[in-house]
Order: structure tokens, then sequence, then C-alpha cells
């Protein structure tokens, strides 16, 4: 045989182990990727729960406070009239309602950009989360006529939170 020979016959050769090599990378490039996914998914878990659980206390009493002064039995009893006008004539308890508010609206903006797991935070407050935003619905509304942009993504989370948890 020739040395032309035995270059074309390890140019077939090659061509096999070539592929069968490509295969390999393209299943281990296939296998890093799920594992950092993996690791994404357990860390956003991880920071889900550490926020929660940092600022828990602080939105619980914060939502304590607003719905004694309001003299609101829990997050199922009705908002009215009255209890717009109350937050809105009184300063303190109106800077309570926005700080109360803006716990959830932070919580929903961490889900937006996936810092943030809805699941695990459906999990630990979704009920909290879309009775307290159907509750205050009507200042958040008196709220939104000076910028329609308050709270905006804390509505947008309620609305996902309901299709999890098959609200109607």
């Amino acid at each position: 045989m020739s040395l032309d020979t035995w270059g074309n016959i390890a140019d077939v050769v090659a061509v096999p182990i070539g592929l069968i090599g490509l295969f390999f990378i393209v299943r281990e490039l296939q296998l890093a990727l799920q594992e950092s996914e993996k690791e994404h998914q357990r860390r956003q878990n991880e920071m889900t729960l550490n926020a929660y659980n940092a600022v828990r206390g602080d939105l619980r009493d914060s939502i304590r406070r607003v719905r004694n002064e309001l003299q609101l039995a829990d997050m199922f009893d009705t908002f009215k009239d009255e209890h717009l006008e109350l937050i809105i004539n009184h300063q303190h308890l109106r800077h309570e309602v926005s700080r109360m508010l803006g716990y959830l609206n932070k919580f929903a903006v961490g889900i937006k950009y996936d810092v943030f797991n809805i699941e695990l935070v459906n999990d630990l407050a979704g009920a909290l989360f879309i009775e307290t935003y159907r509750q205050f619905k009507p200042y958040i509304e008196w709220v939104r006529k000076d910028s329609s942009h308050f709270y905006i993504e804390y509505e947008k989370l309620v609305e996902e939170l309901k299709e999890l948890r098959n609200y109607k």
C-alpha cells in the first residue's frame, strides 16, 4: 500500500472518530448546562428563603400594625372607603401602608429578574401576597392616580400567583 492509500484510510477513520468526539463534547456541554441550571435553582431558592426570612418579621409586623389601625380582622376582611380615607388622612398610617406594599413589591421585582423563585414564594406566602393585594387594591388605585407604575410588579406577581393557585 502506498502512502496516499494510508492517508485516505486515515481520513476515512478520522471522520467517525471526530464525530464520536463531537458527540461526547456536545453531551458534556449538555450535562454542564443541566448542572448549571440546578445550581442556579438552588441559589435562587436559597436567596428566596434568606430574603423572606429577613423581611418576614418586618413584613408581618407592618401588615399587623396596618390592619390593627384600620380595624381589619385579617387578610380576608373587607376594605372599605373609610379605610382609604383613614390612610389618606393619616401620614403615619400612609407611611406604614407604603412600607408594607413596598416589601411586597420588592419580592415581585426579585421574581421578575429571576432572583427569587416564584414557586417558593407561592408556598411560603402566596395567599398572603394575593389577599393583601386584593384588600389594599383601593389604596393602590388611589396611589396610581399620581403615577400608574406604582406597585405594578406586585400586581403582576399576584396575577402569576393566582394562576399557580388556580384562583378565580
